[in-house]
């Protein structure tokens, strides 16, 4: 059974009851519906199609809404435009001339936030551009190597200091539709302080909604106040295609660990993303890079890693799947040992905190077979996940929402139940639990963890081992 969750694209190459059920069958533990594509019909019918298919499947599956933000992009016009290093075309906030060698871009605020000397970077960094002159709405730049501009291509603004708001107009459409879909995750691109997962929060709120915000890491401000951002966030996603063109390529394997490593301190799920099975859109078969990118974070426990255009229009959906599984078990099966708190006291619950610990420390001996965490909001599930232990974490909860967003959290297997009201009635659920999902045996020791008084509003306050019956 694999630890480490996969998040796979909902798109037209998935888009049935059918197989869904099978990719959730081959390890997908939750669905990203890419708010980019689409409006809140569509997004409806997706959510519909999802539960639908997931309804009885043996473990919850999450989905999770990933707002788009501002996209920044080279007009439509007609044909292409060839260009050798060394020539200067135009970018203007006007129409598109190519006889003059002029570009328009499809937000005036990309002019706006353009100086002299900056880099601009088009179509994922295939070409790279230097600003030398801007005014009145144009900028003229000086191509740093050949290329051809193609309609609709995406800009990136490294050197930048983007004037344009994170939140549009169709996000908070979006947003409200996360809210009434009753999605259990809502990603946020464009992601540059602290403030704009705070503003994104509010709107939820206003909503009537209680989702995870995931902060998607894909701007160089974002990486500068990376522990701001995490500290009012849910979880975090390492967005590489874009982090890839804002910084130097070579940065991103140690700044991925980086990132793992902060979230897991700061007990956030840390989702891994972009290209991770590229070349499977097209071929039954990955590449060696990419099994090895795979198993990498894996290795630095990730909790999850994602699929995009693979799941959502590739020609290989349920291969790519089995494929990913494959390689995260046959990872998982080397494991290094750990030392010391890998949680950080993030909270005034020092009786969940401590408890976690304990159980660090106690799953260490190859005797335990499970850990069966009661909870209700999933909060010492989580501490535990964070810890790394050896065997998997049952989290017995009867909030069907709180299942579901556990769904991302790596070694977390959200099981409904009803909250014990006596200390047997606790062992009894644990005993039929091991039976129906075949966690554990007669005769094997597990971990208990949940709170007493039973029936309070008492969080985790103690653990136990108990002898399966």
């Amino acid at each position: 059974m694999k630890r480490t969750k996969i998040l796979a694209t909902y798109g037209p190459a998935i888009a049935s009851e059918r197989m869904l059920t099978k990719l959730v069958d081959a390890g997908v533990n939750a669905f990203r519906v890419n708010c980019s594509h689409g409006m809140a019909e569509d997004f409806s019918e997706a959510v519909r199609l999802i539960r639908k298919a997931t309804n009885k499947s043996r473990f919850p599956v999450g989905i999770l809404f990933d707002i788009s933000g501002p996209k920044l992009r080279l007009d439509r016009f007609t044909g292409d435009f060839p260009a050798k290093a060394g020539e200067k075309i135009t970018l203007t906030t006007g129409r598109s001339n190519l006889a003059k060698r002029e570009i328009a871009v499809n937000h005036p605020g990309i002019i706006a936030s353009i100086k002299p000397g900056e880099r601009i970077f088009i179509d994922d960094g295939v070409i790279g551009l230097v600003a030398e002159q801007v005014s009145n709405g144009r900028a003229l730049l000086r191509l740093l190597n050949a290329g051809t501009l193609l309609p609709g291509k995406g800009i990136n603004l490294p050197d930048s200091d983007i004037q344009i708001p994170t939140i549009g107009a169709k996000d908070k459409q979006d947003i409200a539709t996360a809210v009434t879909c009753g999605a259990d995750f809502i990603a946020l691109s464009f992601v540059r302080s602290a403030s704009d997962v705070e503003q994104v929060r509010k709107l939820v709120t206003r909503s009537g909604g209680s989702q995870k915000l995931i902060a998607k890491l894909e701007k160089r401000e974002a990486i500068n106040a990376l522990e701001d951002v995490m500290d009012v966030s849910d979880g975090v996603m390492i967005a590489r295609g874009d982090l890839g063109v804002e910084l130097p390529p070579e940065q991103l394997p140690n700044l991925q660990k980086r990132i793992v490593e902060l979230a897991n301190l700061h007990r956030q799920p840390v989702i891994v993303a972009t290209q991770m099975l590229e070349s499977m859109r097209f071929s039954p078969r990955p590449t060696r890079a990419e099994v090895n990118d795979v198993a990498s974070a894996v290795f630095d426990h990730a909790d999850a890693v994602m699929l995009s255009a693979e799941t959502a229009t590739g020609t290989y959906p349920l291969e790519t799947v089995k494929m990913m599984a494959a390689v995260i078990e046959s990872s998982e099966q080397r494991r290094e040992a750990t030392t010391g708190p890998r949680v950080r006291m993030l909270t005034d619950r020092i009786e969940p905190y401590l408890v976690s610990q304990m159980v660090g420390s106690v799953s260490d001996d190859s005797v335990i077979k499970m850990i069966f965490a009661f909870t209700t909001s999933g909060f010492t599930a989580e501490l535990i996940s964070n810890l790394f232990p050896r065997q998997p974490i049952a989290a017995l909860v009867s909030d069907k929402k709180v299942m579901r967003q556990l769904s991302l959290i790596r070694s977390v297997l959200p099981i409904y139940v009803e909250q014990p009201g006596s200390f047997d009635a606790l062992t009894k659920i644990v005993n039929r639990v091991s039976r129906q999902y075949q966690l554990a045996t007669k005769g094997q020791h597990v971990i208990i963890t949940g709170g007493a008084p039973f029936g309070t509003t008492m969080g985790t306050n103690f653990l136990m081992i108990h002898e399966v019956e």
